[in-house]
């Protein structure tokens, strides 16, 4: 997997790892409500810059079970 690295924060307001997202996804966290919810990225005071990101991790995880390789 490259030199991705999964501690890579997605969401900066709350300090959300990729890894983190992963998880809850894997889990059955597959809507950005379920993910808000489990891990409170998304929700932050800058108004969800990282959403985009976290709908194609849990559009691709569930078409392939394989995650994006980069966040935003």
């Amino acid at each position: 997997m490259s030199s991705f690295k999964k501690d890579r924060v997605v969401c900066i307001c709350n300090q959300v790892t990729q890894s983190n997202i992963e998880q809850a996804i894997t889990k059955g966290c597959y809507s950005l409500d379920l993910i808000f919810d489990a891990t409170g990225a998304g929700v932050g005071p800058c108004g969800g810059s990282c959403r985009p990101f976290l709908q194609k991790m849990i559009s691709q995880y569930q078409k392939s079970k394989i995650f994006p390789q980069k966040a935003r």
